[in-house]
């Protein structure tokens, strides 16, 4: 990784504080403040670094000080902001150098930060600890991390990241969990493709994030040898969706998101004609079926995740003109007890503690009016 136009003075500080762990110091943020974000730094204060190699650990510290020094009145607050080099995403060609991201690389950018806002929001219930006043001006890299005591450290966060592809937001969680918010993490991406696993641990790699695997192989076969925090599955195509959701389920994950993909299942099964005569009808258009089938699996899943005791929604994750697949599903355990599929409550919820205990009746009701089930389904049933 090469520097950009950083403030002399900068860079001095971060070769000299990032490789030797210590905390970083307000100075080397307020260097940051008023050299780069803004721009006006003098030419004698500034030297051009472009033929100057930066190690991981001073990429990331580097990162960490220009995000807290960004003003506060950009249009728009994201949390990993333009302006401030991200070393993953200067690697996969988002971003130049000097933090600045390019204009056809944009809607993607703004999606990695739209992800990072429903993992923010979540992570009061992966139990990540609240960040101290210190924590304000001292990033943590994953080298740095390594070198505190364990004693002092909070417990890892565990995340599992089926189908990651190339994994843009799996890199994109993994910083902002170490070197922004300063936790422990560790997470493993698995997908089908030899080259796209061969390009996240290369990528992983050069930016030092020691905390990140990537395993080749099916989602339906992984069984992990620790319990899951966070499940994430990203565009895992038609029945790999649930499998992932199932393993998140068994194996007792606090948080799952889930961005579904090519619902197939259930068009394929789906005939013209189903018990459910208002089906019938707009299932005689192709593309209303398709629309439909795909709607419904992911109502089917937000339910029987309900069911097994996780509290859910789905959201819109991204607008749809930057993609068509844009629903997120985010389960988040609650206090309930898992639902058997097999008995069927007589009503809608029943009252305990003020709160309404989900139950199997509206996925049963649905599961009949189409004739049909998922996978996820049966799989929860084993």
């Amino acid at each position: 990784m090469r520097g950009a136009d950083l403030p002399t003075s900068f860079v001095e500080n971060v070769r000299e504080e990032a490789p030797r762990g210590a905390d970083f110091p307000a100075t080397v943020a307020k260097n940051a403040h008023e050299g780069i974000p803004r721009g006006t730094s003098s030419p004698a204060n500034t030297t051009d670094m472009r033929n100057v190699q930066l190690l991981p650990a001073e990429m990331l510290a580097a990162g960490k000080a220009m995000h807290l020094a960004q003003p506060h009145d950009r249009q728009k607050n994201y949390l990993l902001k333009e302006g401030a080099p991200v070393d993953f995403l200067v690697q996969l060609g988002i971003m130049t150098v000097d933090g600045k991201v390019h204009a056809q690389k944009y809607s993607k950018f703004r999606q990695i930060n739209r992800f990072l806002e429903f993992v923010d929001d979540i992570l009061p219930s992966l139990g990540a600890p609240e960040a101290s006043e210190t924590d304000e001006i001292a990033p943590k890299a994953p080298e740095i991390q390594e070198t505190r005591s364990s004693e002092t450290l909070p417990r890892t966060l565990e995340i599992v990241d089926f189908g990651c592809g190339k994994s843009y937001l799996t890199f994109a969680v993994y910083y902002y969990l170490t070197a922004i918010k300063g936790l422990a993490a560790h997470i493993t991406g698995i997908d089908l493709k030899k080259d796209v696993i061969h390009h996240c641990r290369e990528l992983a790699s050069a930016c030092g994030y020691t905390g990140m695997d990537f395993i080749c192989g099916d989602v339906a076969d992984f069984s992990g040898s620790t319990a899951p925090d966070l499940v994430i599955t990203l565009h895992a195509c038609d029945t790999a969706t649930d499998y992932a959701l199932s393993y998140a389920v068994k194996n007792g994950a606090k948080c799952i998101l889930s961005v579904p993909c090519c619902q197939h299942e259930l068009n394929s099964l789906t005939k013209k004609h189903v018990p459910d005569q208002a089906f019938s009808a707009m299932f005689k258009y192709g593309i209303i079926k398709e629309r439909i089938s795909a709607l419904a699996t992911d109502v089917m899943r937000a339910e029987l995740l309900e069911i097994s005791g996780y509290s859910t929604q789905i959201l819109e994750f991204i607008d749809m003109e930057d993609t068509p697949k844009n629903l997120l599903i985010r389960a988040v355990k609650a206090d309930q007890k898992r639902q058997k599929l097999d008995k069927p409550a007589r009503k809608s919820g029943n009252a305990q503690n003020g709160q309404t205990t989900p139950t199997v009746e509206p996925f049963v009701a649905l599961q009949n009016a189409l004739g049909q089930t998922i996978t996820l389904e049966k799989l929860l049933s084993q």
